[in-house]
């Protein structure tokens, strides 16, 4: 079902005072591991700093980054919890909303969690896996991340879910991991809206303060106040995939509220199944630089602030053939699944125009009809770019 670079996402909890030291726990679970905010804040250095093993392999970023026009996907993990899973799409049904729920298999209890879950598809909304309980899975042995993948994997189809997203716990995963859980024909599925409800819930008496101690990436703008720190992101990203804990008594007291404030704002809800939205994640293949095209109209995407076009030529047997290209001084952008690109001029040095190197990914130009690897000279224009040479398609 699923191609291309997948990511993932999250999971949350209550932090509870225990003899001896601090635990955490979700609203009606059992403990957790006490290292639950060390892993939460290890995660999001990762992401930040690019130390995952490829960008491919974020347990964070998501392969669609741009392009949300507005539109939100409403996300959930940890569930589900008999008290407050219900409140939860109680509330997304009086806003016409749909979300995704990622579940640990393991909170699956018996007949009264499985009635929830069953609401859920009822009710339009996406079942999701979130492993079997709430490890690192990055740390596991590959029979024991199957396992934990695998399990919940059982309750999820058995349900009838056919729709196939993963969120690994703490956004925390390697490139053996998210290739094993793509085995079992999941997306995997991070965030580009942290709400950080999980720590807003920590706060003793559950006041909605976010300590920086204990997690220490929220501006301290927003230290008191999760609705504006989740709105902001919202406007930064001009929406994207958010994620919430269903498991917090804290966020469902507060999510009709934000709900509202995003409505307020024009924001629309839809779902991870929403290929215009998340092209990428539900395995679509957008155009973009190198693609194969017949006009401009192929060519829809942008990059540096420059549109997409496309370039048209002879293919040397009478047929017109084209790529898709964009403007470029120096250098261009690249896309994780497509060829690596590199800023040339087609026109004798007048301008640039951005192209595919010769690569696998493009069969060494043979994708390209008409074309041929050729060894050309960057276009540096205005830019402060090294001269280079590059082996690119070109007629």
């Amino acid at each position: 079902m699923m191609s291309g670079m997948k990511r993932i996402g999250a999971a949350g909890a209550v932090l509870m005072m225990a003899a001896g030291g601090c635990a955490i726990a979700s609203d009606d679970s059992d403990v957790t591991q006490a290292s639950f905010e060390q892993e939460w804040n290890d995660a999001y250095d990762e992401h930040e700093g690019g130390k995952a093993d490829t960008p491919g392999c974020s347990g964070v970023l998501l392969p669609d980054q741009t392009g949300f026009e507005g539109r939100i996907a409403l996300t959930f993990d940890d569930g589900p919890s008999t008290t407050n899973t219900p409140r939860v799409l109680d509330i997304l049904a009086a806003h016409n909303a749909k979300g995704t729920f990622f579940i640990n298999g393991s909170k699956v209890r018996g007949e009264a969690e499985r009635q929830i879950l069953r609401r859920m598809l009822s009710e339009g909304h996406i079942v999701g896996n979130h492993a079997w309980e709430h490890e690192n899975l990055k740390n596991l042995s590959t029979s024991e991340l199957d396992r934990q993948v695998s399990l919940t994997h059982d309750i999820v189809v058995g349900l009838g879910e056919t729709r196939m997203f993963f969120r690994f716990p703490y956004g925390s995963a390697s490139c053996s991991s998210v290739d094993l859980v793509e085995s079992y024909g999941y997306g995997v599925t991070g965030w580009h809206i942290d709400t950080a409800d999980w720590c807003y819930a920590s706060s003793t008496g559950g006041v909605g303060y976010c300590s920086p101690t204990t997690f220490r990436h929220v501006p301290d703008t927003f230290r008191d106040d999760m609705i504006a720190y989740t709105l902001y992101q919202a406007r930064s990203n001009q929406g994207g995939v958010m994620l919430f804990h269903d498991v917090h008594t804290n966020t469902v007291n507060r999510l009709d509220e934000i709900l509202t404030a995003l409505e307020t704002e024009g924001f629309a809800f839809t779902n991870l199944d929403d290929a215009e939205a998340f092209p990428l994640l539900n395995g679509l293949t957008p155009p973009f630089v190198g693609h194969s095209c017949d006009g401009d109209g192929a060519c829809e995407f942008s990059a540096s602030g420059q549109d997409g076009s496309c370039y048209l030529y002879d293919d040397g047997v009478g047929d017109q053939q084209g790529f898709c290209t964009v403007g470029c001084e120096g250098y261009c952008p690249d896309r994780p699944g497509d060829a690596p690109t590199f800023c040339t001029s087609l026109d004798g040095g007048q301008t640039g125009q951005c192209v595919s190197k010769s690569a696998p990914e493009n069969s060494y130009c043979g994708d390209l009809l008409g074309t041929h690897a050729t060894e050309v000279s960057r276009f540096i224009g205005t830019s402060t770019a090294a001269p280079s040479t590059a082996t690119v398609c070109i007629p």
